[in-house]
């Protein structure tokens, strides 16, 4: 069984970096703040933030299996 705290760790590093990845791809990281000041990404940018927190989680699992 894997240790909770390090799926803990690589589901933190992957989100932060991809956020990261989000500030260097040339597309405009879109914020919106609803009315009580909760910030989520756009539609289009959370699909972005998807595809690279998949692409790394994928990386670690590989990373790890080998």
């Amino acid at each position: 069984m894997e240790n909770k705290t390090m799926v803990s760790n690589n589901v933190e590093f992957a989100c932060d970096l991809a956020d990261q990845m989000l500030d260097l791809d040339y597309y405009e990281k879109e914020v919106i703040t609803d009315s009580d000041g909760n910030e989520t990404y756009s539609e289009d940018t959370q699909d972005r933030f998807e595809q690279y927190y998949s692409a790394i989680i994928e990386a670690l699992d590989n990373a790890k299996a080998n």
